[in-house]
């Protein structure tokens, strides 16, 4: 996953209304995309980055074993993807 994927999801989480919730493999934290990155635990809160993982957000997205990424608009998903790369191929398929 390149930075520019990335900027890519956020870019679309933006403009589109979306929101980009990533679970990982063994890892109780998520990362959440909507406008911005961030780290939130299993109740959905919001918590410090660092206190969520160790490693920069591309590094944790590029080296962590994804285990879903859910699309949603509001509270409702609308996609689920098992990879990044699934994600970012159909970023021009997805709006709120």
């Amino acid at each position: 996953m390149s930075l520019r994927d990335l900027e890519q999801v956020i870019d679309a989480s933006r403009t589109r209304g979306i929101k980009v919730l990533v679970r990982f493999r063994g890892i109780r934290n998520f990362i959440m995309i909507d406008g911005e990155i961030k780290a939130i635990n299993v109740d959905g809160l919001k918590i410090p980055w660092s206190r969520a993982f160790q490693k920069p957000p591309q590094v944790v997205l590029d080296t962590y074993p994804v285990e879903r990424i859910d699309v949603m608009c509001g509270d409702e998903v609308i996609a689920s993807y098992g990879s990044f790369n699934e994600l970012v191929k159909s970023l021009n398929r997805l709006e709120c």
